[in-house]
């Protein structure tokens, strides 16, 4: 996630504009424009939730390869046997679906893991093209971020 920062930070400079463009207008004694802005704010909202979620779904994917090869080189055969099924060379590593992968290096018990998953289907919803009608808490998304990818298994 070398760039998640570098993108919360941008958003923050985007909002906080978007927010002085409310403030000017209310100050202006014009007739305000909230319904346009807060429209803008939301788009940016889901844009860079988008953008910031690649970032997670990269590291969720290059963990996923490492306990792969790292399980492939298990000596037992017993516990090998079951890593042997994916191939961490595979673009799309073997088919495997984004809550397999997550299952993969993350405990499907954990508040991570659900946490991810929610997070999911929201870029899932924006990502298909279904604009939310609600603003998204980018601040706390970002730090939903940084401890999911805490959290993932290495090996």
């Amino acid at each position: 996630m070398r760039g998640l920062q570098a993108i919360a930070a941008v958003y923050e400079q985007v909002d906080h504009y978007l927010e002085s463009l409310r403030n000017a207008e209310s100050s202006t004694g014009e007739d305000p424009v909230p319904e346009r802005i807060d429209r803008e704010q939301r788009i940016n909202d889901q844009a860079y939730f988008v953008l910031a979620w690649g970032q997670l779904e990269a590291d969720i994917e290059e963990a996923c390869r490492n306990a792969i090869r790292h399980g492939q080189t298990h000596d037992d055969w017993r516990y090998r046997r079951a890593w042997s099924l994916y191939n961490p060379d595979d673009r799309r590593l073997s088919g495997l679906s984004f809550e397999s992968r997550l299952t993969l290096v993350i405990d499907k018990d954990s508040v991570d893991w659900k946490r991810a998953m929610q997070l999911y289907n929201v870029r899932n919803q924006i990502a298909h093209g279904t604009l939310l009608s609600a603003r998204i808490d980018m601040a706390r998304v970002i730090l939903d971020f940084f401890r999911i990818r805490s959290s993932l298994a290495r090996e």
